[in-house]
């Protein structure tokens, strides 16, 4: 009788130590997967950029000066905004401000777009674009200012 006893508690030892070992595993795993949400979490919220923020950055965005009148500016915008590749969200006559927006693409969160259009003088518009990153962490979003210019340039000539 004696005899079985070390080798009982060996035996429960062993039981033991295989069971405690997989319990401190699914504790470390379920752990570490609330810390990875955790931070992912904390990742999607912090730092991200509204139609708001890029609309009250006025101000801040790239600007180029055009030869026309403010009706030319203002027809030509909707065209010049989705021939860029965004998506066309509002205008407002009154501020006389353009919001556009890209959605989540492979290498980006996102982007939001405001574009102004003022008065330079009589005859020419100054047009500034606003591009602001849905996330501050997003390397890959591009400026918005070039492609929108760009389309603007085809039909109106700078100062």
């Amino acid at each position: 009788m004696r005899m079985l006893r070390p080798c009982r508690n060996a035996l429960l030892g062993v039981l033991f130590h295989f069971l405690t070992y997989e319990t401190i595993n699914q504790r470390l795993f379920r752990f570490a997967g609330l810390v990875a949400l955790a931070a992912v979490w904390l990742g999607l919220i912090s730092g991200c950029a509204t139609m708001a923020d890029a609309k009250n950055a006025r101000g801040a965005g790239e600007a180029a000066t055009y030869k026309a009148s403010f009706e030319d500016i203002w027809a030509a915008l909707p065209a010049a905004v989705t021939q860029a590749g965004l998506e066309f969200v509002s205008a407002s006559r009154d501020d006389r401000s353009v919001l556009a927006q890209r959605g989540i693409t492979a290498f980006s969160y996102g982007e939001n777009v405001a574009i102004f259009v003022d008065q330079a003088r009589a005859d020419a518009q100054r047009v500034e674009v606003v591009s602001k990153k849905a996330m501050a962490t997003n390397v890959f979003a591009p400026n918005w200012a070039k492609p929108i210019f760009a389309e603007l340039d085809k039909k109106f000539s700078r100062e």
